[in-house]
């Protein structure tokens, strides 16, 4: 990853001097906004992310996961996923969410996410509204499920089966991939993330690279940091509020990323601080 020091000058003036519409459609990505709170959110960060987003005029927010700091108590948990969705309400943009560990405390959890939300419900049976995908315009938005009940971290052979099936029905050019665990950790997480299965973890990315899925958004460990692993990019934005796991040297940032979309089948991918600041951006087509 390159932060801001190091980021191609021309890429940072042709981003700063655009205006806001350029892009045929624009969203954002965040995630891990919780904290241990009565409230299980971290709601000053969370609202001063929010504001920027909103300024940005999104047409959506994707969700990586770890909204709050979950409770086996099924009402604490019921009451915290709500008060999380009305105060993203409140800001009148659409979102898309998907769950993070902190989200799957008890074999209730997934149910009470899905009385909270209203997800697509075109993923496989027995993971509706957990996992799924959509279209917009020239792209294709895939969301998975990395903190299934009893199976953190393991994929499994159901929603595999059913990636590699939706990823062969896609006609979009563009394709962005998200999911909480990052498939290759830097940081904290390394060991209990995606590559704790490593074999699958392999098998995901080689339909990735078979599909040419061009992005893997995700969260979990509380940093930013960009990778690229056999021509894909990750990318772990967890900088939503959770406690932040690394020196701001090394992606220890409160963040959240913005993505302009070309028609062209171009993305100019920017990443933000809690003020605003891009710390690192950069492009990617089909």
């Amino acid at each position: 990853m390159k932060i801001i020091k190091n980021i191609n000058i021309a890429l940072i003036v042709f981003f700063l001097i655009t205006q806001p519409c350029f892009a045929d459609f624009r969203f954002a990505v965040l995630g891990d906004t919780r904290d241990y709170s009565s409230d299980g959110i971290n709601v000053r960060v969370m609202k001063a992310i929010l504001e920027k987003i909103k300024a940005e005029n999104v047409d959506f927010i994707i969700i990586t996961g770890d909204m709050i700091t979950g409770s086996t108590k099924t009402d604490v948990h019921r009451n915290r996923l709500k008060k999380w969705k009305s105060l993203v309400e409140k800001y009148k943009m659409p979102f898309y969410v998907g769950v993070g560990n902190h989200e799957i405390e008890s074999e209730a959890s997934e149910d009470i996410v899905r009385s909270v939300f209203e997800m697509p419900e075109n993923g496989p049976s027995g993971f509706k509204e957990l996992i799924y995908s959509f279209d917009y315009k020239n792209a294709h938005f895939i969301m998975l499920d990395t903190a299934i009940f009893n199976s953190f971290h393991a994929l499994g052979r159901v929603q595999m089966e059913w990636l590699e099936e939706d990823l062969e029905k896609n006609q979009k050019g563009l394709i962005f991939v998200f999911g909480h665990d990052p498939a290759y950790p830097v940081h904290s997480h390394m060991g209990s993330s995606l590559d704790k299965y490593s074999i699958q973890r392999d098998e995901l990315w080689s339909l990735f690279e078979q599909y040419k899925v061009r992005v893997y958004f995700c969260g979990h460990e509380h940093l930013y940091n960009r990778s690229m692993h056999g021509g894909v990019y990750q990318v772990i934005t967890a900088g939503g509020g959770a406690p932040l796991a690394a020196p701001e040297k090394k992606g220890g940032f409160y963040n959240f990323v913005v993505v302009e979309v070309k028609d062209d089948g171009q993305a100019l991918i920017a990443v933000k601080d809690i003020k605003g600041a891009v710390k690192d951006i950069f492009n990617i087509e089909y």
